[in-house]
């Protein structure tokens, strides 16, 4: 069974906020190898307009004032007991 999209996505953010704790990205760049630099040329292009667009769909999520639930069934009044 394959993680759930949360868990990879945390896990790449992790990594990520890893790598750009342990050095600059000046750093980074001159210590990788070719193989890293081709794959980092290749697929960030895609993986950058992919979250790009995530993080726009979350913020419109975010954007809209929350709402009251109107759900007798799960609202709870309160009262005695």
């Amino acid at each position: 069974m394959t993680d759930s999209p949360s868990v990879r996505l945390l896990g790449v953010i992790d990594a990520l906020d890893a790598l750009s704790r342990s050095g600059t990205p000046a750093e980074a760049a001159a210590e990788m190898d070719s193989a890293a630099l081709q794959a980092f040329w290749r697929e960030w292009p895609h993986a950058s307009v992919w979250a790009g667009n995530l993080w726009r769909e979350l913020n419109r999520d975010l954007a809209a004032p929350s709402e009251s639930r109107v759900d007798r069934e799960v609202d709870e009044v309160g009262g005695s007991g």
